[in-house]
């Protein structure tokens, strides 16, 4: 016969006592989110109408673009067109592509940016960059992705990223997608 593991027996114990605890908490809280749902100042359908953005605000037209079929000596480009729809400036930086073979550019009302790659590929002047997009404005990032630069078979996705001082883009993502044929497999 065997001798009960006292450790088991204590666990058993509170799982006995525990369950209740948890049962009450969890129904204690839904009540509490449910009450503060009630007495929360609501806006009224009118406000809706007249709220305005009071910050930096980014609107972007698409965050990915399909290239299509690439063969490997083929270079795809695509356009992103972004617009400062909201009432502050929005500030650009950090950007960087995800691959030595994928490059980017913002094209700015006050000019065009260096050509950018992976940060590691960047002189400091290039990761240094930062450019303004003012309330009103308009920009366009152009994504070039030249599959020859490291040939690859098959489906291939690529981005590039930068931060934003937008609260609601911090870090903004576009990405590309091709077939490369004609490139090592792999």
């Amino acid at each position: 016969m065997q001798k009960a593991d006292p450790t088991q027996k204590a666990f058993a114990s509170a799982k006995t006592w525990m369950m209740p605890v948890l049962v009450v908490g969890v129904l204690a809280g839904g009540v509490a989110l449910a009450a503060y749902r009630t007495m929360a100042p609501q806006p009224s359908q009118a406000d809706y109408g007249q709220i305005t953005p009071t910050e930096a605000t980014l609107a972007i037209d698409r965050e990915q673009v399909e290239l299509g079929v690439l063969a490997v000596e083929d270079v795809g480009r695509a356009d992103f067109r972004l617009k400062n729809t909201g009432t502050e400036p929005i500030e650009f930086s950090q950007v960087r592509t995800s691959c030595m073979c994928t490059f980017a550019e913002i094209v700015l009302p006050a000019g065009k940016s260096p050509e950018f790659n992976m940060a590691m590929h960047n002189d400091a002047a290039t990761n240094a960059w930062k450019g303004v997009l003012n309330p009103g404005e308009e920009a366009a990032v152009t994504v070039i992705y030249k599959p020859a630069l490291m040939p690859v078979e098959g489906s291939v996705a690529r981005n590039v990223k930068f931060a934003t001082t937008d609260p609601q883009n911090p870090v903004v993502e576009l990405g590309v997608h091709a077939t490369v044929k004609g490139g090592a497999a792999g």
